[in-house]
């Protein structure tokens, strides 16, 4: 790299790209559209309608699951995810400290204790070589996350929570259609939990799914969604009463029948939208091979990612002058995280030196567009700016 390139947009030339290509676009199409006024029209606007079925009958098909329930957010499903447990106030959860706050937020909601995990350095996963260490007696459950859309090791993981009896909480939020040695990711954990938030690969604009082969977990979540009633039941084969029952604890995380409409239509092209990102992946990855500054996201082993995200692995000292450079060629460019112990909430529950991976990791990230819509001529333009700014 040059800094003093005076071609350089940073430096006053002029930039890659003539208009300011953004990290992220939802794909919505027509037929999105469509779906969304079919549900409109049809006035079933509420909750756990007739799309929300639907979308949940779709997703148990493509996902090759037994039970998928739609929620109002990934989050709402981490939640219920410990809830459905009753583990006893104060066990421990051992979380990656890579990860949204939601994956361990959602355990400190349940008054469980998280215990932060470091991960690989090469892609933000939870680094399975150290993750006995932080088991104790207190231990009850491992939360596993797909960042990026890449799985994670989930063999390792489900035979150190077997060996320790653990339940195993796989926040798959970012990889909706990526395999895990030829499975899709939602069957590899206890349960799973999707979002569908509007950066998603497939979204609803906000919600999310809980999903499991376990039918006792699934049945009690199904209460648990609906405020603790039995009212999927009394809307599904109720034949005597005319009410439903309030049976467990609950909160309201059911999803519009709305959404239910958007996500059948989504779902309906995911694996073009998956296709097609892996293509943009594949020309990001032959045009920047060359470029000695530039490492890529490590793929784990027997697995193949959605590319939710695309990431790029800088030298750390200059990582933030690089994302400012390629941002003056128009092309946007992000960190992605900090580290849960680096956060005001989380400071007090690890520091930098025990998590020399998380620290590394983050250190050199940045993420550039990637999106079904970019358009080759667009790639060209992230493609050139990256290059001029590694001087390449």
């Amino acid at each position: 790299m040059n800094k003093d390139n005076n071609y350089l947009a940073i430096n006053g030339g002029e930039p890659a790209s003539p208009k300011k290509i953004p990290i992220h676009i939802p794909f919505l199409d027509d037929a999105d559209i469509k779906a969304v006024g079919n549900a409109v029209r049809s006035t079933f606007v509420s909750g756990d309608g007739p799309a929300c079925r639907e979308f949940e009958e779709k997703l148990i098909d493509y996902l090759g699951i037994k039970h998928v329930l739609f929620m109002n957010s990934a989050t709402s499903a981490l939640e219920l995810a410990f809830r459905v447990k009753n583990f006893t106030a104060g066990s421990e959860v051992i979380c990656p400290n890579f990860t949204y706050t939601s994956t361990a937020v959602s355990a400190i909601y349940n008054n469980l204790k998280i215990v932060l995990a470091d991960v690989y350095a090469d892609n933000g996963s939870l680094d399975v070589s150290k993750l006995e260490k932080y088991i104790t007696k207190k231990t009850v459950a491992i939360a596993v996350v797909d960042y990026g859309g890449i799985p994670a090791e989930m063999d390792q993981v489900i035979a150190i929570a077997d060996k320790f009896n653990l339940f195993v909480v796989h926040d798959t939020a970012q990889s909706i259609g990526s395999l895990y040695k030829g499975k899709r990711t939602g069957n590899q954990g206890h349960v799973s939990t999707f979002s569908f938030h509007g950066t998603k690969n497939l979204t609803t604009g906000e919600g999310g799914a809980l999903v499991t082969n376990d039918k006792n977990i699934a049945d009690r979540i199904q209460i648990m969604r609906d405020k603790g009633t039995n009212k999927y039941s009394f809307l599904t084969d109720n034949k005597d009463k005319g009410y439903y029952e309030y049976i467990d604890i609950g909160n309201s995380y059911v999803q519009s029948n709305i959404n239910g409409a958007l996500g059948v239509s989504q779902l309906n092209k995911l694996d073009w939208m998956n296709n097609r990102r892996k293509e943009i992946a594949e020309s990001y990855k032959k045009e920047l091979a060359n470029i000695p500054d530039i490492q890529f996201m490590r793929i784990t082993d027997g697995s193949e990612p959605n590319w939710h995200l695309f990431g790029i692995l800088v030298p750390s000292s200059d990582r933030y002058w690089i994302m400012d450079a390629i941002r003056a060629e128009g092309v946007m460019a992000n960190v992605h995280y900090t580290p849960l112990h680096r956060n005001k909430y989380y400071k007090n529950y690890s520091t930098d030196s025990d998590m020399p991976g998380s620290m590394e990791f983050f250190g050199r990230l940045l993420r550039i567009p990637i999106y079904p819509s970019l358009s080759e001529y667009d790639q060209k333009l992230v493609i050139k700016a990256i290059k001029k700014v590694f001087s390449y």
